[in-house]
């Protein structure tokens, strides 16, 4: 029990780190870069400092998360050990038990964090030794760290297993073919996982006593994603997606052999023709990137690029369409819209299906894809009527609600909204509406852009006005405080440029706001199962201090030559 509580601390433990870590970094810390391996199949780092008064804006909310975070795992370890001490003979285990998890609770803050040498400007590196992960992280003071892992040791009533790598020891938790492993070097934190079965040069190598002869810092890899993509120093990273699948189709390298040797599996056989496919398909995303672009202590931008080959990329750009008031920001609570263009779709599809019967999959493992070719046929072969192919979004806007319970999900009270919907041709789409009903027919709506008033008792019992305007490419329908205006000024809105593929955008203090207040009604139909009050309370500020930090939030999602570009802004409160 201890031994399983011990690995399971621990892992919490590099956890926090890791998360508290990403919120800081030192100004002078490049030469982390040097430890990370040229050909790792992932990595992101923080090599910047994020700006002090931003840093100072931010710790304090970010304090009270971590504490309220305490108050959760406080209540599940009292009710777990309560259990535990109930049995005969464990009572003592889970005293010694609750000490430790008091101990590593005593991280959870930013004191703790500080205590154990971690600073606001302690730069960080996560990255793939092969495919076994590393944290790297500066330390302000080698002692403190140890310090901490000495009193969990303590705590525990009994130490980690001792290494040593090429002079250095390090300490470890051994558990199924793999250790734990954490040690300081060069004034570094140094956290990662090996096979039990690696030498001591293996080792070295993971937690970086031995260099990587080829390295990030010489090759500069994060240096020129940063300068393509306008990623800051304070985040930026990738995923390379061929490298990961090259491991399993054949293209291993020394490493990768030595790691499944080591743990005594080996990954499944595949074909030469099955390994080829394989990379062809990885080759279609070759490489995942991420990073901040706009840090200040009024907002964060950030963007996650999905890269894609050449011509997949060309097709999709193709796919969305200009839709009025889609990509940008109306304010009020929430804002969601979509664009597409269906014919564009339909040649995309098209031209998927027409370069796999050209040169089909081969390998088995594909085998259910390349039947889908036939399956893709037929659903291109079946007949939709035009207005599927007019079809170009739709925005839809949330200015204000009220009354709504979404512990209940039930209706509001009341509601001012608008939502358009972007119609190649609006007017034929309401023609063939008044055709099947004659409410439609009576409302008169003519492609003027002049609102009418709409008669709907549905909706009355959370609106006193609905009103609806068409013009020749769109459709919309307010409610609420503002509806004759809104129906109109919807249509003339002006479209983002380039048009987004999806864009949204809401009040972040407010919206947590509702998912606090929810959670905190929240009540489980089996007694058994029903969330505790003290966590349910504790979730609820979660979500309330969350909010705070953030005024609103945005997301929009692009195609462009370079592939799926998501691009997310949070705007900071006062």
């Amino acid at each position: 029990m201890i031994k399983i509580a011990k690995r399971t601390i621990v892992t919490i433990a590099v956890s926090l780190i890791a998360v508290s870590s990403a919120h800081a970094a030192s100004g002078n810390s490049a030469d982390l870069l040097k430890y990370i391996p040229a050909d790792t199949p992932y990595a992101f780092a923080s090599t910047e400092a994020l700006p002090a008064d931003l840093a100072d804006k931010l710790e304090p909310t970010i304090d009270e998360i971590l504490q309220a975070y305490q108050s959760v795992l406080r209540h599940v370890m009292a009710e777990q050990l309560g259990k535990m001490s109930s049995e005969d003979g464990a009572a003592d285990e889970a005293e010694r038990l609750r000490g430790l998890m008091e101990e590593v609770l005593g991280l959870m803050s930013l004191e703790g964090i500080r205590g154990a040498g971690i600073e606001r400007k302690s730069a960080f590196v996560f990255y793939g030794n092969g495919l076994l992960p590393v944290l790297r992280l500066e330390l302000s003071d080698t002692d403190l760290f140890d310090a901490a892992v000495a009193r969990i040791e303590e705590k525990a009533g009994k130490a980690l297993s001792i290494g040593s790598a090429k002079g250095e020891s390090y300490q470890y938790v051994e558990a199924d073919k793999i250790k734990l492993v954490i040690t300081t070097l060069d004034d570094h934190a140094v956290i990662t996982v090996v096979p039990a079965q690696y030498d001591e040069a293996q080792v070295a190598l993971a937690l970086g006593i031995d260099t990587p002869r080829k390295n990030l810092k010489k090759s500069k890899l994060l240096r020129a994603i940063q300068k393509e993509y306008g990623f800051s120093a304070h985040l930026t990273g990738f995923v390379d997606t061929e490298r990961l699948a090259g491991i399993f189709a054949g293209n291993r390298t020394e490493q990768d052999n030595d790691f499944f040797t080591a743990i005594g599996e080996q990954p499944p056989e595949v074909t030469d023709v099955c390994a080829a496919e394989i990379m062809v398909m990885a080759g279609i995303a070759p490489r995942i990137v991420f990073g901040y672009t706009q840090v200040s202590s009024r907002q964060f931008g950030s963007t996650v690029i999905v890269e894609l080959r050449a011509d997949i990329a060309e097709g999709l750009e193709s796919i969305p369409a200009a839709v009025p008031g889609l990509g940008t920001d109306p304010g009020g609570f929430m804002s969601l819209g979509l664009s597409l263009n269906p014919m564009a779709l339909r040649e995309f599809y098209e031209a998927r299906l027409d370069a796999m019967e050209a040169d089909p999959y081969e390998c088995d493992k594909f085998a259910e894809l390349q039947a889908g070719v036939a399956k893709g046929r037929e659903i291109l072969n079946q007949p939709l009527p035009p207005v599927v192919y007019n079809f170009r979004g739709f925005v839809a806007n949330i200015a204000d609600i009220q009354g709504l319970d979404m512990s209940s999900g039930g209706m509001p009270e009341s509601i001012d909204a608008s939502i358009l919907f972007a119609v190649e041709n609006a007017e034929s789409l309401i023609m063939m509406a008044a055709l099947m009903d004659p409410q439609i027919a009576a409302l008169n709506l003519v492609p003027d852009g002049k609102p009418v008033k709409l008669e709907l008792t549905q909706l009355a019992v959370i609106a006193d006005e609905v009103f609806a305007a068409l013009s020749t490419d769109a459709l919309s329908i307010s409610l609420g405080d503002g509806a004759e205006s809104n129906s109109a000024d919807m249509l003339v809105a002006d479209s983002a440029e380039p048009a987004p593929f999806m864009s949204m955008s809401m009040d972040s203090a407010r919206y947590y706001s509702m998912v606090a207040e929810a959670m905190s009604k929240a009540r489980a139909a089996d007694d058994e199962d029903k969330m505790p009050a003290a966590i349910r309370e504790a979730m609820s500020e979660i979500m309330i201090l969350s909010g705070s930090m953030y005024e609103r939030m945005s997301v929009e999602v692009h195609f462009t030559e370079r592939g799926v570009e998501i691009n997310g802004l949070m705007q900071l409160s006062d």
